[in-house]
């Protein structure tokens, strides 16, 4: 593999196997890490395991096999236990899922080394196929274990993934919607991709649709099922009507004899692709993206984790007045905690300013700080803070800090709700 101006890296983190895929500017585009050289669409079982006389740790297909043969203590669903807080002991040492991811992370990011010997990574994204909050933090501090603080790392879900992935392609691929398909243990779920080219900067928005009570995994093992019939019913439900310029299949679902034919009855003007590795390479392509050297700088990417409106606040700078950014569109909300300290010029309120990227739609609302200390003009500051508990909720929380020794801080907190 040819050395890079930078290690971009996109590493898809599942419960049951990874997938790492790095940059090449060679190819310009990126290529899946397997455990030999030119292995593609390899999947690492998300698993380790601790030898029982060395103590030495495995991971993937060696952990299986070593714990299958009964030489080692063998430990999966990492994810599960950081998401539960459960720690297991292991030689009379309770160790913790963070640990263990970290662990794991060292094991299989020695891949990456291995082709890239001198280099240091750049930037690494990690997709993942839901963000929980509790999951997200513990993935930020298993790589910040490793050095990789949040500078180098970000996290995103599958669909964010899957949107870069689409936004990378050649221009005729979407030139309208996009659609994507994905199969895999937990059922059948689709993601469109809409783009408005009126509004600007354009907006790439991402619509998700489960339909796992219509294709269940299970359903691949019965013998009274014909599953191209049954999937191509689903899909052309969901597809009336759509105009799309192409469609993705991912997922181990698909991996049956029936998927090739199903896959061609639906793709009449339209082109399709059928692949195991899209997340990894999604997250590359966004890694690429975050690193600054990227094409969408013209877009904001908008899947279900984001918000998709402007926030800011009305303040005095600089002999103006001018809207105080506290979050832009297209930030995972969960990522969503900025500040801002004030010193209000009258009446204790605070006007609010909200832009949706998507409606166009302007809200503004006033904050009214209800039994303020009161204190001489420009004598109290004030701490503004926004964090959001969902994509279309936000909080506002006002702290009192006094004013130095004239006035101290009273601790008076005021909290507002805001729909966003």
């Amino acid at each position: 593999m040819d050395t890079p101006r930078k290690l971009i890296v996109g590493y898809d983190l599942c419960e049951d196997f990874i997938q790492i895929s790095c940059y090449s500017y060679k190819l310009q585009e990126p290529v899946t890490i397997g455990l030999t050289e030119g292995q593609e669409n390899c999947r690492i079982p998300t698993v380790l395991c601790i030898k029982n006389d060395t103590k030495q740790w495995l991971y993937g297909e060696e952990a299986v096999a070593c714990a299958s043969n009964g030489e080692g203590i063998q430990i999966d669903r990492i994810l599960n236990k950081i998401c539960t807080g459960e720690e297991i002991v292991l030689f009379g040492q309770k160790v913790s899922g963070i640990t263990l991811l970290e662990k794991f992370f060292r094991k299989t990011l020695m891949l990456v080394k291995n082709h890239f010997p001198t280099e240091r990574i750049t930037k690494l994204v990690v997709t993942i196929q839901d963000t929980d909050p509790i999951l997200v933090d513990g993935i930020y501090e298993a790589l910040a274990m490793l050095g990789i603080d949040k500078d180098r790392a970000e996290i995103m879900s599958h669909a964010g993934a899957y949107l870069y992935y689409a936004l990378s392609q050649e221009y005729s691929l979407w030139m309208n919607d996009v659609g994507l398909f994905n199969f895999d243990q937990n059922g059948l779920k689709y993601y469109q991709i809409n783009i408005n080219r009126r509004t600007k900067p354009i907006v790439a928005g991402l619509t998700k649709k489960d339909l796992s009570d219509e294709i269940s995994y299970d359903m691949l093992k019965r013998k009274d099922i014909d599953m191209a019939y049954a999937f191509k019913t689903v899909a052309d439900t969901v597809l009336f009507k759509q105009i799309i310029s192409t469609l993705y299949f991912t997922g181990i679902g698909f991996e049956g004899d029936w998927a090739p034919e199903a896959i061609k009855s639906l793709c009449s003007r339209r082109r399709a692709f059928l692949g195991q590795n899209l997340y990894s390479k999604g997250a590359c392509y966004a890694a690429k993206e975050l690193s600054g050297d990227g094409k969408l700088e013209d877009y904001i990417l908008l899947n279900e984790e984001m918000i998709t409106s402007y926030i800011g606040i009305r303040v005095y700078h600089d002999a103006k007045m001018i809207d105080f950014p506290l979050a832009e569109a297209g930030v995972p909300w969960y990522e969503v905690n900025n500040s801002i300290e004030v010193i209000p010029e009258g009446e204790a309120e605070i006007e609010v300013i909200i832009k949706n990227v998507m409606t166009r739609d302007i809200m503004r609302e006033k904050l009214v700080l209800n039994n303020a200390p009161q204190r001489p003009k420009r004598m109290t500051r004030l701490a503004i803070n926004l964090s959001c508990s969902s994509s279309s909720n936000g909080k506002i929380t006002i702290t009192d800090l006094g004013f130095g020794d004239f006035y101290p801080r009273t601790g008076k907190v005021w909290e507002f709700l805001i729909d966003i």
